[in-house]
């Protein structure tokens, strides 16, 4: 089980990168799903990625 946390630890580390670089992101928010982008607010758009970058390097290292 440890390898499939490890390949979507990976796989959201990627996304997490891709999504820094072009300035948006895809968030939970509420009952959906929301797009973040980094020039209409910065702090959310922060917060999602920090959020994202723990949770990719749990998966890699904790689970």
């Amino acid at each position: 089980m440890k390898p499939l946390f490890v390949a979507v630890g990976i796989a959201l580390a990627l996304y997490t990168c891709l999504a820094a670089v072009r300035g948006e992101v895809i968030a939970k928010y509420g009952a959906g799903m929301r797009r973040v982008r980094r020039d209409e607010s910065v702090g959310d758009f922060r917060a999602v990625i920090a959020i994202y970058a723990a949770l990719a390097l749990a998966l890699v290292f904790w689970f």
